[in-house]
């Protein structure tokens, strides 16, 4: 897991409003961590002896964000007494060593970059995972010094997103390699069939499958003008004729329906479900099309707060860029995605090249 890949704790300011007690952050510390080892295991019997994926950009290897994500926690907490006093950052708040000594030269992604990752001596997988559970349960002991100061607190809550973010990037990784989660496999639910886009206002609900492949029919994937000209490129490089993970009929092999991967498996494709695995730049031209745009993410929040039967959280949303972004500038998502629930929605800067993850989009009337 890569910073550059899941959310901080900044991008979901609810996080620790979510959880507002030590008793509850306790509870779902466990929860998370019981998933946790559950998809390590699942990964790495899907990629066989080795445990090392195909490098791809956004990927890494499970090994490598296991020890992260106890390296962080680590860090974050037992490693720094001067938080849970409910003190900032202040010199000297890492003093404290880590009893893996090499794990600040391992699993610090400020000193290791994301190339290196594949080409480290790690430990084997059990020592890492005794590590994270060691780490574990020093935080947990610590929980009731931290009742006593809600900043404290916090950092444990910041834990808890990190080790969710993480099941997110693992699950992604699953569908990416063609990897089964077991039962951490799940789909969005499907779009009531009078979510219809609106003509003078934000969709009340994510575009459809349906709706994408409408694009993909009349030709969009080879329309020059429904392009950006970063979109355009990044399509050309890329030679899609369609979205990733998704296969055209093919009645020579029996296939009459659309297909669509999903962890590792062709399964029909169900139109009514939120489209996923979209990049910026096919949301945009998808947009251009249909003679829409994707709504900014204040135009977003302000219609999940305000229109009747709004609905989000199935798949992350792309918005339009910033002032500033230009047309091929640091893409942003809103809302949450169904592998993750969210209570609040939440907020998240992306490469808008990326279509590996659970990320779709909704549309706005143009200008």
């Amino acid at each position: 897991m890569d910073t550059a890949d899941t959310p901080d704790t900044a991008d979901r300011p609810d996080t620790a409003d979510r959880v507002a007690t030590a008793d509850a952050l306790a509870t779902a510390l466990a929860g998370a961590r019981v998933r946790t080892l559950r998809l390590f295991a699942r990964l790495r019997a899907g990629l066989g002896p080795d445990s090392l994926p195909r490098y791809l950009p956004e990927l890494s290897p499970p090994l490598w964000d296991l020890g992260h994500l106890a390296w962080r926690e680590s860090r974050c907490l037992g490693r720094n007494p001067l938080w849970l006093a409910g003190r900032h950052d202040e010199a000297g708040a890492h003093a404290a060593e880590t009893d893996l000594p090499p794990a600040d030269t391992w699993f610090d992604d400020r000193r290791v970059n994301h190339p290196a990752r594949w080409h480290q001596m790690l430990p084997p997988a059990a020592s890492v995972l005794g590590w994270a559970e060691r780490t574990r349960a020093r935080s947990l002991a610590l929980l009731p010094t931290a009742r006593r100061h809600p900043a404290a607190l916090a950092r444990f809550a910041q834990v808890l997103q990190a080790e969710q973010a993480l099941h997110e990037h693992w699950l992604g990784m699953a569908q990416t390699l063609g990897i089964d989660p077991g039962a951490d496999a799940g789909d969005p639910s499907a779009v009531p069939a009078d979510a219809a886009p609106l003509p003078d206002g934000v969709d009340v609900a994510p575009v459809t499958w349906a709706q994408v492949l409408a694009f993909v029919q009349a030709g969009g994937y080879a329309e020059r003008a429904h392009w950006s000209a970063d979109g355009w490129a990044w399509r050309k490089r890329l030679q899609l004729q369609r979205p990733r993970h998704l296969a055209a009929p093919d009645e020579a092999m029996g296939e009459p329906g659309w297909r669509r991967a999903r962890f590792g498996q062709w399964v029909p494709l169900d139109e009514a479900l939120p489209a996923m695995h979209l990049s910026r730049h096919e949301a945009e031209a998808w947009c251009r099309w249909a003679g829409r745009r994707l709504p900014t993410a204040d135009e977003w929040r302000h219609a999940a707060a305000h229109t009747a039967g709004f609905t989000w959280g199935q798949v992350w949303e792309w918005v339009a860029p910033g002032e500033g972004d230009g047309d091929g500038g640091t893409g942003q998502l809103v809302g949450g995605c169904f592998v993750q629930p969210l209570d609040t929605p939440a907020t998240r800067a992306q490469d808008p090249e990326r279509h590996d993850g659970f990320w779709g989009f909704r549309s706005a009337p143009a200008a």
